[in-house]
């Protein structure tokens, strides 16, 4: 018998989505703190893009260890990840527009 995929819960996916949905609709706080924080070195664009994402990311997996008392298994890590992928363009073009604005 072969295992099957279990993963994100239906809410759960919804609210991964959200919470990117949400990170994209308002940008200015976390590039104004990218701003803050970025390396001399580095490049403003991919920084705050780098940092809202594991905002998101490291939001999101708080929720679901608190709420499931236990971290996500391996499908549900895959899950997160897909959607990630998928859902990050807009996050990317968010920061992007909000950066032009600068």
């Amino acid at each position: 018998m072969v295992p099957r995929h279990v993963g994100l819960e239906v809410g759960e996916r919804k609210e991964l989505e959200l919470l990117i949905k949400l990170a994209a609709h308002d940008a200015k706080v976390p590039i104004g703190l990218a701003r803050k924080m970025v390396p001399t070195q580095g490049n403003i664009e991919e920084f705050a893009y780098g940092l809202v994402s594991g905002m998101v990311m490291g939001s999101f997996v708080a929720q679901f260890q608190s709420r499931n008392d236990r971290p996500p298994d391996r499908d549900e890590t895959k899950d997160i990840l897909s959607i990630i992928m998928s859902r990050m363009p807009r996050l990317r073009m968010s920061i992007m527009k909000e950066l032009d604005l600068r």
